[in-house]
């Protein structure tokens, strides 16, 4: 019942925006089919609209209607929402060939979670009805990936270890996080804004971000320098320490050369099996064989 009103509802508003609004071309087709793939990375689907011309979006699955973001929302004239619909007015504010980033999340989890439109303001036309189905990706295709993953990871875990690894090992890991990041529900990636502390007050952290699969690993990867005497600074050991006193023993550091001046730096950690450690934030600590400590504050576990 509630779809049939929200239906008619759009229909009420396309025939009240009718009456002020010119005559346009019917070089477009009355109802637009578009699918909602699972690459996240996709360029965002475009879609006419036009000043006094009702566009209503279908959806064929519930969306989140707080969670809609719509670039120049204050100046549509008319703004309908619902769990499975979406009716824009544009007003005469809008300028032809204006580009308007649209973006709304699904309910329930799973891939795709969210659609990516670009809504083009067209003077001499516009797409009065867009019907979005939602390519749904299969549980099985997401066992498969994070078995891949953990087999790639199993893979470089099991290379020499040293102090510095190559550059090209330590990006290959990292790549293969964070491509994973998009299509795996339990995958969480972010970066931190935790305080950053080292008892050498020439070591810096100037970024840092965390990647995790849930209650199995995570990996946080920091950017550094060092100045002064800390220079060739290189990780040795580390732990994780929860607000309860939980400490979670790290894997021996990975680092792309030796601290520096002049130069960014990365230095990456992972603890892993993670089933039995208490969830919330934690305290990384960062040692040199000297024990030159650098702390970073709020990282996630969850």
């Amino acid at each position: 019942m509630s779809s049939v009103l929200a239906l008619v509802w759009g229909v009420m508003v396309s025939l009240g925006a009718d009456v002020s609004a010119p005559a346009l071309p019917s070089s477009l087709p009355p109802v637009r089919r578009l699918e909602v793939g699972t690459d996240a990375k996709g360029a965002p689907q475009e879609v006419r609209i036009a000043p006094g011309r009702a566009t209503t979006f279908i959806f064929d699955a519930r969306i989140l209607p707080e969670q809609l973001i719509l670039d120049g929302r204050e100046r549509f004239q008319r703004l309908g929402l619902s769990e499975d619909h979406l009716v824009l007015v544009p007003s005469g504010s809008f300028r032809d060939g204006e580009r308007l980033r649209m973006e709304v999340r699904f309910q329930g989890g799973g891939a795709p979670e969210r659609g990516l439109f670009q809504l083009v303001v067209d003077l001499s036309r516009s797409e009065p009805q867009v019907e979005v189905y939602r390519r749904v990706r299969p549980a099985e295709s997401y066992r498969q990936e994070v078995e891949e993953l953990r087999a790639r990871l199993a893979r470089l875990e099991s290379e020499p270890r040293s102090a510095c690894p190559s550059s090209a090992s330590l990006e290959d890991a990292m790549d293969v996080l964070v491509s994973s990041v998009s299509t795996a529900d339990d995958l969480s990636i972010g970066k931190l804004g935790g305080a950053a502390a080292g008892t050498h007050p020439e070591l810096a952290v100037l970024s840092a971000r965390h990647l995790s699969l849930k209650r199995q690993w995570l990996s946080v990867r920091l950017m550094m320098r060092a100045h002064g005497d800390t220079a060739g600074w290189v990780a040795t050991g580390g732990t994780l320490t929860s607000t309860s006193g939980h400490t979670l023993v790290l894997m021996p550091p990975r680092q792309s050369s030796p601290l520096r001046a002049d130069r960014d730096e990365a230095v990456t950690v992972m603890a892993s099996d993670l089933k039995g450690a208490p969830m919330g934030r934690y305290v990384l600590r960062l040692w040199d064989a000297r024990g030159r400590a650098v702390t970073l504050e709020g990282v996630p576990l969850y």
